[in-house]
């Protein structure tokens, strides 16, 4: 088995992966071979399915993007914020992108500078890095995320 296979199977494996499986920020919905999909809980009852490119996994960051359930990457599959949420996640047409040092995308489509940090290596488990980062943005009120007011009941 390639090493960085090997490396990404044992991260998806790992306790801190799980913590957050057990915690309800996420679930594991597919992984196939460098392909990994996750679904992400926001506190509105909200989910977004992330689907992570972990190719060069360990080696290169992952690129990630929300998509729909048939996996593809159209607008309505991002979740919705405000002007601070939106430094991070770029969630408008044409410019569908994760906004990040930690995002192959972000860093080889728009900041090109931000290569030489090699941010994704600073982590041990890059993949649940990438993770914890985006249920931050869901879950902190001050990042912005835009949440779906509670209905209430009479």
């Amino acid at each position: 088995m390639d090493n960085r296979l090997q490396r990404l199977t044992a991260d998806l494996e790992s306790i801190a992966f799980l913590h957050g499986v057990e915690q309800g920020f996420w679930e594991l919905v597919t992984h196939e071979e460098f392909l990994v999909r996750v679904r992400l809980n926001a506190p509105d009852t909200r989910s977004y399915l992330v689907q992570l490119d972990c190719r060069e996994y360990g080696d290169e960051p992952i690129a990630g993007q929300f998509v729909d359930a048939d996996g593809h990457c159209v607008q309505l599959a991002w979740p919705p914020g405000n002007g601070t949420f939106q430094q991070w996640i770029k969630n408008q047409n044409p410019h569908l992108f994760i906004c990040w040092d930690q995002d192959r995308t972000g860093i080889e489509k728009h900041h090109p500078e931000w290569k030489v940090r090699k941010a994704w290596t600073k982590n041990k488990n890059q993949l649940v890095a990438y993770l914890d980062f985006l249920r931050r943005l869901l879950h902190l009120p001050a990042l912005g995320y835009e949440r779906r007011a509670e209905q209430t009941t009479a």
